[in-house]
């Protein structure tokens, strides 16, 4: 037997789900929900949540790197104005952006002020589904 967490959309409230293994025998359990999940793992739940700890883990470990590298790296370019944007190191290709300026819309303001305006030039875009993990 295995228990899944699933959120209810409309209570937003946890609940666990009780689901049956092969050659269970009872009724009121239903599998169907981790088949499809299972499905689209390609793998068991419980590998696929232990590798996304282990991604996680290796991201926090790589920030401990990165960060302070990309702090001294632009601390560099102010210092140094004649440094090459672009280097190679080792097979990683690494870019220094130069700081600039950018302009945006404050699209909040805009509808309360000229909600006309800001209808006329409202764009709508379609945007893909996507899957956002979270540990909890």
């Amino acid at each position: 037997m295995k228990v899944i967490k699933v959120i209810d959309e409309d209570t937003l409230e946890m609940r666990e789900v009780v689901i049956k293994e092969e050659g269970e025998t009872d009724k009121t359990i239903d599998a169907s929900i981790i088949d499809i999940f299972s499905q689209a793992l390609n793998c068991d739940p419980e590998v696929f949540t232990e590798k996304y700890r282990a991604y996680k883990k290796a991201t926090e470990e790589f920030e401990k790197v990165y960060v302070p590298f990309k702090e001294n790296i632009i601390e560099l370019h102010k210092t140094h104005k004649d440094l090459p944007k672009t280097v190679i190191v080792g097979g990683t290709k690494l870019t220094y952006i130069s700081p600039s300026t950018r302009s945006t819309i404050d699209s909040k303001k805009l509808k309360e002020e000229e909600p006309e305006l800001a209808k006329k030039f409202t764009k709508t875009s379609n945007v893909r589904a996507t899957v956002r993990l979270e540990e909890i």
